[in-house]
């Protein structure tokens, strides 16, 4: 996906995508300035080289979370 910042305009790339009902994208500029506030409300930033997985997706998949025994 080649977005762009919402806040900034087309000239400048996004490098993080912000969900809660809708997305935004961001760069790091305006994420860094925004950041507390969006976080304040509940929204969930990701950078946009991190592909999330959805709990569903890995409930639907069968895969099962090894446990730690390191303790």
């Amino acid at each position: 996906m080649n977005e762009t910042c919402d806040r900034c305009g087309p000239a400048v790339r996004a490098a993080y995508r912000v969900a809660r009902v809708g997305d935004l994208y961001l760069c790091g500029h305006c994420a860094s300035r925004q950041w507390p506030a969006l976080s304040a409300q509940g929204w969930t930033i990701w950078p946009l080289s991190v592909h999330a997985l959805a709990p569903q997706a890995t409930a639907a998949s069968g895969y099962v979370y090894p446990l730690d025994d390191a303790a």
